[in-house]
């Protein structure tokens, strides 16, 4: 399963371009609100907290659920497990410090996106 998650890793931060300066990962330590719509069409909302990792990378950590994030150019990618199955998120990083992205779930069919803004 390890590895399985670390290809996907790969794979997608390979096809990343940074389409402005490299974020540094500092800088996204914090708390965030975020809105977010299911495969199935359902919305959701909460806060998500990012904190620095000792592995170099960032702790994300959801009411339910903690995971680990990583940054190169304009994208966090993020691995976690939610409801015992392993979830991966694509979240570009905008200007305005907002981040946008998409996420799927093993075994789920679709895929569910999220938008994150930092908390004042």
């Amino acid at each position: 399963m390890k590895k399985l998650l670390w290809a996907v890793f790969a794979v997608l931060l390979s096809l990343s371009a940074p389409s402005w300066a490299q974020v540094a990962t500092n800088s996204l330590v914090g708390s965030y609100t975020y809105k977010g719509v299911n495969p199935d069409g359902s919305t959701y909302d909460g806060t998500v907290v990012l904190k620095p990792d000792a592995s170099g990378g960032l702790e994300v950590r959801y009411d339910d659920s903690v995971g680990i994030g990583m940054v190169k150019g304009n994208v966090l990618a993020i691995g976690m497990i939610y409801e015992k199955r392993s979830v991966v998120m694509w979240m570009d990083i905008q200007p305005d410090g907002s981040l946008k992205g998409t996420w799927m779930q093993r075994t789920e069919p679709g895929m569910g996106t999220e938008t994150w803004k930092k908390k004042k």
